[in-house]
């Protein structure tokens, strides 16, 4: 009987929120430590195989533009050169990222679906998928973005003048 007694008493339930609150706590922190170092590690693998992707630097550091680490899983910027199953893509700050097409790879232009041996060099790109141990990036999806339209009708500018 004591021990019913024990367990519903307000104080205990206190003490069972609290840990309960200390563990969602803890799963999230680790939730995020798994985040940082998957990018981290990404990161690391990218930098580890520049040379052999790219002739870059042999010692394996590389300085990467921008802040922050890359992005591990997808890439968007213009194609610069199609061998397939792999595609180079240069992105706005000029790095240039491998994406690996496979059979699962689904390559969409607007909303249709070509065949990858349809991309071609200078397309804008969007690719999502997930990083390899290569510091590539296995595509699940490649989307075309049109380039907008160039209006061949634009006039420059005229200022009101002052009389």
């Amino acid at each position: 009987m004591e021990l019913k007694n024990i367990i519903d008493s307000k104080s205990a339930t206190k003490v069972i929120m609290a840990v309960g609150i200390i563990i969602v706590a803890l799963i999230i922190f680790q939730a995020g430590i798994f985040v940082g170092y998957q990018k981290a590690g990404f990161s690391y693998r990218l930098g580890e195989n520049y040379y052999r992707t790219f002739g870059g630097p042999q010692n394996g550091i590389m300085e990467m533009p921008g802040e922050g680490f890359p992005n591990a899983n997808g890439i968007s910027g213009k194609i610069i050169k199609i061998n397939l199953p792999s595609i180079i893509i240069e992105d706005r700050a000029s790095v240039e990222r491998v994406a690996i097409v496979t059979d699962d790879t689904s390559v969409r232009s607007l909303r249709k679906e070509i065949n990858p041996t349809d991309l071609k060099v200078g397309d804008m790109v969007v690719i999502i998928g997930s990083s390899d141990n290569n510091a590539q990036i296995d595509a699940k999806l490649i989307r075309i973005i049109p380039l907008p339209p160039k209006n061949q009708n634009q006039t420059a500018s005229t200022s009101a003048t002052i009389k």
